[in-house]
């Protein structure tokens, strides 16, 4: 049975740590993303200028994903370098006609093309955590991107206009968008749903950056138990909180890797990534 690989690109604050239970992760996914490495974590700086700078690659089963065609050619710290690159790859929308990008060996004259394929959905069953007062959907298409309030507007118990009121998010509040469902987009704070926005008063932070005229608050950052209109979002008051079962529409996109070693040797191998509940991409 082919063994999974899991490389997670998890963004934290420079001025605060975030552990996997900020991002929603439980001990058992947490397993999955640090049991296979050994004991190997690498960091790295991306994303300037999103207002989180510092991100970590838990690269969990290296092997796995480079191969033994592709692995034997290069050493561990190369192994780990175009693992990282490639998930930096995947965290970016795929490249328009399938365009290559470069990677280079800061130490070996390794170079390599990592190519994205055309990307497409499948349907899976994933979990999703939920606060009490937030109503269920049976299916959503996973989006797993932080998006920005381009209003104020109110946050709902339920993807309708008559949901009840829980809270009110103003205009340029940046908030992870769990996924949509019709008309309709999760807002999650610390990897918890807390309600529901209409898709046409916020957008995809990449969007509007250049729109902006000061940065935006982030929601898993702001004090939320200081103001009424939040209050419902303060995750720290609430004992327990639901974990759903959703049919969820994934991304998933084939990424082809043309590696050629110091000594001119080539090679080429071929893997499919899906994006999963968490925001990790994972070997399939």
């Amino acid at each position: 049975m082919r063994k999974k690989f899991v490389a997670s690109l998890l963004a934290v604050s420079i001025a605060a740590s975030a552990g996997c239970a900020q991002l929603g992760i439980d001990k058992e996914q947490a397993g999955t993303l640090i049991g296979g490495i050994a004991g190997v974590a690498i960091g790295a700086t991306m994303g300037s200028g999103t207002g989180r700078a510092a991100a970590m690659l838990i690269a969990g089963g290296v092997g796995a994903y480079l191969g033994n065609r592709i692995g034997h050619m290069l050493d561990e710290k190369d192994q780990q370098a175009l693992a990282l690159h490639t998930q930096e790859v995947l965290s970016q929308p795929a490249s328009a006609g399938g365009q290559p990008v470069t990677w280079k060996s800061d130490h070996s004259g390794a170079t390599a093309q990592i190519t994205q394929g055309k990307e497409y959905s499948q349907t899976k069953q994933v979990q999703i955590k939920r606060a009490p007062r937030i109503e269920a959907v049976p299916s959503m298409k996973l989006i797993n991107e932080p998006y920005v309030s381009t209003s104020n507007l109110n946050v709902r118990s339920a993807p309708n206009k008559n949901g009840e009121k829980v809270g009110s998010l103003n205009s340029n509040t940046e908030f992870t968008a769990v996924g949509s469902t019709g008309d309709w987009i999760l807002v999650g704070r610390k990897g918890v749903t807390v309600g529901y926005v209409h898709k046409d008063y916020v957008a995809p932070k990449a969007q509007v950056v250049a729109k902006q005229k000061s940065p935006s608050v982030n929601l898993d950052d702001m004090d939320v138990a200081a103001s009424k209109d939040t209050q419902a979002f303060d995750l720290d008051s609430i004992q327990s909180l639901p974990t759903q079962t959703v049919s969820a529409e994934a991304a998933c996109r084939p990424v082809t890797v043309s590696l050629k070693s110091a000594n001119g040797q080539s090679e080429q191998e071929q893997n499919t990534f899906c994006k999963q509940a968490n925001g990790t991409w994972e070997l399939i």
